[in-house]
């Protein structure tokens, strides 16, 4: 212990006393230790951490797997059924969103709602902090519910934080619910973008047949594995019926739930912190370098301290004292750049996870932060404690300073640069990969126009719209009004708008066909007015829009997109062909008037799919999209809807007002920032790779500086000796960019399922990455080129 503390204090000497060297270290050490530590932290945070429920290891997500549709919502007879014969899951219970309109106080106001089975607080393993969960009996037949539970910022919000809420009444959607309880402070459902305000219990409709609207989250019965819970419910999947003649039987698939959250997150992570980590090797590599450099301008100090006895293990431990110092020291500055990296990655990270996995700097990140520094320490200062405690002691003391630092190099210094040479260019090339990803996907065609467009949202209350002669009234009474404004080119409204993050599909068949499962397909559907498709500026191919002579007593129509023509109607002719939907049987036969440009309605790396819109004047529901194409400012066009509407109804709130293009930005939020990220890191890389090309060919030039003096007394021209300096450091280089290049081929192979529209091996960015990165270093290179080449004879003559 003695000698380790004496050896700290060495330490603590050697590097006050080289500030420049200790902080040009320290930053870079502090750049690549807080950068990990960061990605650690959300690592952590999304992956490695339980979710903050009961036994979070036996919740597990169920859907239904349909034709086309590997993830579908589950049916309520379904989940019954499931209840009943599965006996791999202690619990299993149904949720999905939902927004109410509450009403009777000042202004109408928008509750963010979901509905659940009365036993899915049961299933999370959560009590209210106040009142009582919910029972069976809150969801009686037929699903007039009367109660709520609502969440502890709601009743903070909204209901004034008074302790005696439970028992308070809140009309919701015109009806009197009484709040039973409040959820805890620290309360939050992963699942959804948004904070619920209330939970509402529901009825399972063991007669809601091919209605699939829910999810379902379950828990692992006790001592059952996922595997055998998964096989158990694929045989009760089996035995439940399906009442529609020809309807495909459905299976299940069943996933963690925490892996089903982190499914988008975990593979940009995982690349980042590689990434990253391609970074610190190459600052090791870097300081390693420096140190080694330090060591061997040291070397004679070394040589007599073995002459007065020290052991190799003690100058080993003297130089690894030192180099672990110094990455603590960068360690603390890392962490200090950590708060601010936080901020960039959370950008990265879905906003229902971090409510309930927040990225902080907790006592984990701190031990690895510690461990990391430390584990650095070691990697970059080893191989020059090696050097220190392996060298010969006495051919250094029989020479002079000077030529101890002349005489004395280390090929592990090239090696080193070589490394870093080729981890800059797999970095580089990955990053290039992921910028032509993100420039494909910003090109890619929508399908829609979404510039100069408005939306809000717009749900009806059951009591006041009972009729579908009143849903019509509104929406068409809005878009009427909205039209008569100045300034505005269309009005449309739709029930799940583009990139909304909600789609609906079912079954159809075409007329002449039979409903034997081999007929039936499957195809999205929206419901839409006259004037949607001129808002978003879908084209129409074939036929016609829909128009005013579409009335619920006309004749029944639909459209379809040109995905839709070519997979079930062969590319042809699709005008006067008639499909029917097939969720229930009354659907009639619709006949088909148009068609229109497909539209990548899920996100904009997914290739649009067969879809069906149906006339809102014959299908209303109360759930729509309003859209508005203005020539005006936007904030003027969102005004302008909430002013109408207001009009129309005076209880009926509005809200997600936004410009539709905001939709779009969302979507390409997380790829910009994966792709700033890696950009930056790659910067980083090939900064230091470059340093690391000068510092050799700079130290190898001071150590033959008497040899090129010599050449050139003896007649060799600047060129001459411009050329050999600028070999060694193009031979650094080739092999460098070659073990890179061989590297880089290997490592992207793992990327192919963060990239779009782009092969893993592209070869115009892996040779341009290659002349990229080999012309920097030979920039590098020829600083001390230059300098070499203007070495005087005559000062170079007299050097010892």
């Amino acid at each position: 212990m003695d000698s380790l503390l004496q050896d700290l204090r060495y330490a603590i000497r050697t590097l006050t006393r080289t500030p420049g060297f200790t902080l040009a270290a320290g930053l870079t050490l502090a750049l690549v230790i807080g950068a990990n530590a960061v990605l650690f932290s959300a690592i952590h945070a999304m992956l490695l951490r339980p979710l903050p429920f009961p036994l979070p290891e036996s919740l597990v997500r169920i859907w239904c797997v349909q034709e086309s549709v590997s993830h579908a919502s589950v049916a309520a007879p379904e989940l019954l059924g499931w209840r009943e014969h599965s006996k791999g899951f202690s619990q299993l219970a149904g949720f999905g969103r939902t927004s109410l309109n509450r009403t009777g106080t000042d202004e109408p106001e928008r509750v963010r709602a979901a509905r659940i089975t009365p036993n899915f607080f049961s299933v999370l393993g959560v009590q209210p902090a106040q009142g009582r969960d919910l029972r069976e009996e809150d969801a009686p037949p037929g699903g007039d519910t009367s109660v709520v539970l609502v969440s502890h910022g709601y009743w903070q919000r909204a209901l004034g934080g008074v302790p005696d809420v439970v028992g308070q009444t809140l009309v919701l959607n015109g009806r009197s619910h009484a709040v039973v309880g409040v959820l805890p402070e620290d309360f939050s459902f992963p699942e959804f973008a948004e904070d619920t305000d209330v939970w509402v219990p529901e009825w399972q409709d063991p007669q809601r047949h091919g209605n699939h609207y829910q999810s379902v989250l379950g828990r692992l019965a006790p001592g059952v594995s996922l595997e055998a819970a998964r096989a158990d419910l694929e045989r009760a999947a089996q035995g439940i019926g399906h009442p529609e003649p020809g309807q495909k039987r459905h299976t299940v698939r069943v996933t963690g739930w925490q892996d089903h959250l982190t499914t988008n997150t975990r593979d940009v992570l995982w690349m980042l912190w590689v990434a990253v980590g391609f970074v610190l090797l190459i600052a090791c590599a870097n300081v390693a370098n420096l140190m080694l450099v330090r060591t061997l301008s040291r070397q004679r100090d070394g040589a007599i301290r073995a002459a007065l006895g020290a052991s190799q293990g003690r100058r080993l431990q003297q130089s690894l004292v030192e180099s672990v110092l110094l990455s603590l020291f960068g360690g603390v500055l890392g962490l200090l750049l950590m708060l601010w990296g936080m901020e960039l990655v959370r950008t990265l990270l879905p906003a229902s996870m971090l409510r309930v996995a927040p990225l902080e700097l907790n006592g984990t990140v701190l031990g690895f932060s510690v461990l990391l520094s430390v584990g650095t320490g070691l990697l970059f200062g080893l191989a020059p404690a090696m050097h220190a405690s392996g060298m010969n002691v006495l051919p250094l003391l029989r020479q002079s300073g000077s030529a101890v630092g002349a005489r004395s190099g280390h090929p592990l210094r090239s090696a080193l640069v070589m490394v870093q040479l080729a981890l800059a260019l797999v970095l580089m090339v990955g990053t290039g990969l992921i910028v032509r990803s993100l420039q494909n996907i910003q090109a890619v065609d929508p399908g829609f126009d979404a510039e100069g467009v408005v939306g809000a949202q717009l749900t009806l209350a059951p009591d006041a719209y009972q009729e579908d002669a009143r849903k019509r009234a509104f929406f068409e009474g809005v878009a009427e009004r909205l039209m008569a404004r100045p300034g505005m080119e269309a009005v449309g409204f739709v029930n799940d708008a583009p990139l909304g993050g909600s789609s609906s599909n079912g079954d159809f068949i075409l007329e002449g066909m039979s409903a034997s499962p081999g007929d039936r397909h499957i195809t999205a559907y929206r419901v839409a007015s006259p004037g949607y498709f001129s808002a978003l500026r879908i084209g129409v191919r074939q036929g016609r829009d829909f128009g005013p002579e579409d009335t619920e007593k006309s004749a029944p129509v639909i459209i379809v997109n040109e995905a839709f023509v070519q997979r079930y109607l062969g590319g042809g002719d699709a005008l006067g062909r008639r499909v029917r939907l097939t969720w229930n049987d009354l659907q009639p036969f619709r006949e088909i008037i148009g068609v229109v440009e497909d539209v990548r309605h899920e996100s904009l790396t997914q290739p649009a799919t067969p879809e069906s819109y149906l006339p809102y004047a014959q299908f209303p529901l109360r759930a729509m999209t309003m859209l508005v194409r203005t020539q005006g400012p936007p904030a003027s066009a969102l005004a302008a809807l909430r002013e109408e509407v207001k009009a129309v109804d005076a209880q009926q709130p509005v809200y997600d007002l936004l410009p539709f293009t905001d939709r779009v930005e969302k979507l390409l939020l997380r790829p910009r920032a994966t792709t700033r990220l890696l950009a930056a890191f790659a910067g980083l890389a090939v900064i230091l790779a470059g340093v690391g090309v000068y510092g050799v060919l700079a130290y190898s030039v001071g150590q033959r500086t008497r040899e090129l003096g010599i050449r050139m007394a003896l007649g060799a021209h600047p060129l001459q000796v411009l050329r050999l300096v600028l070999s060694q450091g193009l031979w650094l280089t080739a092999l460098g960019v070659g073990v890179g290049l061989i590297a880089a081929y290997g490592a992207t192979r793992f990327m192919a399922a963060t990239l779009y529209g782009v092969e893993p091996f592209a070869p115009d960015i892996f040779l341009g990455v290659a002349v990229a990165l080999a012309a920097l270093s030979l920039l590098a290179c020829l600083v001390p080129a230059l300098r070499a080449s203007r070495v005087s004879p005559s000062e170079s003559l007299r050097a010892d």
